[in-house]
């Protein structure tokens, strides 16, 4: 049988053209197809706005405070680091933008012990890192109310409500008195209310310590000539959500002063009556006496931070309470220094006769 032999091609890169183009063609699809996924997937700054949206959520419904240190560490990470300020300025626009939100500072923990003094005089400059935020409405004041403003409902309106009434009373209280209380004076106040033991929420300690962690309330220990002292004061939360607005609502309500009857025309001595209470009021806020002229002192009695005087000790402004209990604790100090030279005198004394 004879031998059938193949003709080779004329062209011999022929067959490898023609692979080449069919592989080429084939390829051509994906390639159209990653270039459109690289255009529709979203960018690391747009990742990043949405972490810090969801954190700043999660730490609203937690009321925890949205710290620096867990922005760099849960959002921006280790490539992101020098993002903050366009990430940070993304994330309040969304906010505010969809669910009528912004994310607000909060201001630092005043210094109020000696040790806590002495450790601020050791740092020349304030870190930016130890900045934290809350989210507050930006809705306008005119819908500020109630009806608009529901309780949430986790773990029920009910439960919510009876806790935002009870921190609200409580930071009322202390704002009235200046803007601190000492420990003994706040138990007198919740025994008033017999809440001094248990509340609708949990027992009056517990409840007084989740209210230090939230931050609605700090509390401070100090030793003074052996004694203890604990004071509670005004959290950097609940300045800015309670603040003077609610010390000051809560007081018009309190003494019916909140405008119930805006249809009906007053009389004379209301209208004396009503101009005296809001004088006393912003005294007691420590606006009047510093220097602005009324549009401001209206401004600072209706959204500014802190403290109405009323109750045992009548208010006299934030700055005339912090020099009371500043004089309060250097006459503390004083009688304290006393009782130790005078025993140390009657030992001298002691110690002569007995040579004698």
């Amino acid at each position: 049988m004879p031998l059938v032999r193949k003709r080779k091609s004329d062209h011999p890169g022929a067959g490898n053209d023609a692979r080449r183009q069919r592989s080429s063609s084939s390829a051509a699809p994906s390639g159209a197809s990653d270039s459109e996924d690289g255009s529709s997937a979203p960018s690391s700054t747009d990742t990043m706005v949405k972490k810090m949206v969801r954190l700043a959520l999660a730490s609203e419904y937690a009321r925890l405070p949205l710290r620096r240190s867990d922005i760099s560490a849960k959002v921006l990470g280790e490539q992101g680091a020098r993002q903050f300020k366009t990430v940070f300025e993304l994330a309040q626009r969304e906010l505010r933008q969809h669910f009528g939100m912004e994310m607000s500072e909060l201001p630092a923990r005043e210094k109020v012990t000696i040790t806590q003094r002495r450790a601020a005089q050791k740092t020349d400059k304030p870190s930016s890192t130890n900045k934290s935020w809350m989210l507050t409405t930006t809705l306008p004041q005119k819908y500020r109310t109630p009806k608009i403003l529901t309780p949430t409902r986790a773990p029920s309106s009910a439960t919510e409500s009876t806790y935002t009434a009870l921190y609200s009373f409580i930071i009322g209280v202390i704002s009235l008195n200046g803007g601190s209380l000492a420990e003994a004076k706040l138990d007198r106040y919740l025994a008033r209310t017999n809440a001094d033991t248990y509340t609708p929420i949990d027992k009056t300690d517990k409840l007084l310590q989740r209210l230090c962690r939230e931050g609605y309330l700090v509390r401070t220990r100090e030793m003074d000539g052996g004694e203890e002292v604990v004071e509670y004061m005004v959290g950097p939360r609940g300045k800015v959500e309670v603040g003077a607005s609610g010390v000051a609502g809560m007081v018009k309500r309190v003494y019916g002063r909140d405008g119930g009857d805006g249809d009906r025309e007053l009389a004379q001595w209301e209208i004396e009556e009503n101009e005296e209470f809001e004088n006393r009021l912003k005294r007691s806020l420590g606006v009047v006496g510093l220097g602005r002229d009324p549009a401001e002192e209206e401004g600072a009695l209706d959204g500014g931070a802190v403290a109405c005087g009323t109750g045992d000790e009548p208010g006299h402004g934030v700055e005339d309470a912090r020099r009371k209990s500043q004089s309060r604790r250097s006459s503390r100090r004083a009688t304290t220094e006393a009782r130790e030279e005078s025993s140390s005198e009657q030992d001298e004394s002691e110690d002569e006769d007995d040579s004698d």
